[in-house]
């Protein structure tokens, strides 16, 4: 039987005798499974866990993983959490899929402000949201505007619904800072948004992310974002 040789086998298996030793001294036992390596991928078994997918990226000479095989939630976040220490990856977000999770996002597109959000319980999508800031609401503040609309009709789409405690993800950090008072409003867009919050009794729970590192639903929000201000440009 002939054994077929990767391009890049010799560096995925490299990587994941790397990750299977970290594993190792977190008590995580995990091999190589037996013909999955392919082009750009191989297949590593955790045991009492499940499979982890190890990808190789040539282009960007980088590697990630993928969980989908591995059916516990709290399993998942102890694997990603390992890979992101092996690698110096801090706050690494992973969605909870519980309770009411939203992610929001704003856009400034030639001219056009805009925002999107995208509404999930327990981790499916119930709801998105997204639209153009009108020109007097915007105020020289472009794309944060944006962000800000996202919020409030995010708020606004909870108290419509009953919805008494939200998880918020977002990725431009004056959201919660001027939410909670921590930042000085010094323009009228950020006075009425803190007004606003003020005012507002649901229960918050804010998780900063990183902008633009294929966080799905935060690209999600930002293509909801985009679509609205092409849309827009287009009428």
């Amino acid at each position: 039987m002939h054994n077929k040789e990767y391009k890049y086998e010799y560096k995925l298996k490299e990587k994941s005798s790397e990750f299977i030793s970290h594993l190792s001294g977190k008590n995580i036992l995990a091999d190589i499974i037996s013909g999955s390596v392919r082009e750009y991928s191989v297949k590593l078994k955790a045991i009492d866990i499940g499979v982890i997918n190890l990808y190789y990226s040539p282009n960007q000479d980088a590697y990630k993983i993928t969980l989908q095989e591995i059916p516990d939630e709290g399993d998942k976040l102890i694997i990603q959490n390992c890979w992101n220490e092996l690698h110096g990856i801090k706050e690494e977000i992973i969605y909870k899929d519980k309770g009411i999770e939203i992610d929001v996002d704003g856009s400034y597109r030639k001219g056009v402000t805009s925002y999107g959000a995208v509404i999930r319980k327990n981790g499916k999508i119930i709801s998105e949201l997204s639209g153009i800031v009108e020109a007097p609401l915007v105020k020289g503040s472009h794309q944060i505007a944006g962000e800000i609309k996202a919020v409030t009709e995010s708020i606004n789409w909870c108290n419509e619904n009953g919805v008494k405690e939200v998880t918020i993800y977002y990725d431009y950090k004056g959201l919660e800072k001027w939410a909670s008072g921590k930042w000085k409003t010094k323009k009228a867009v950020s006075q009425e948004y803190y007004g606003f919050m003020k005012n507002n009794s649901l229960k918050i729970h804010w998780v900063k992310i990183e902008s633009h590192t294929g966080k799905k639903w935060n690209e999600y929000a930002d293509r909801l974002a985009a679509k609205a201000a092409d849309g827009h440009k287009q009428n």
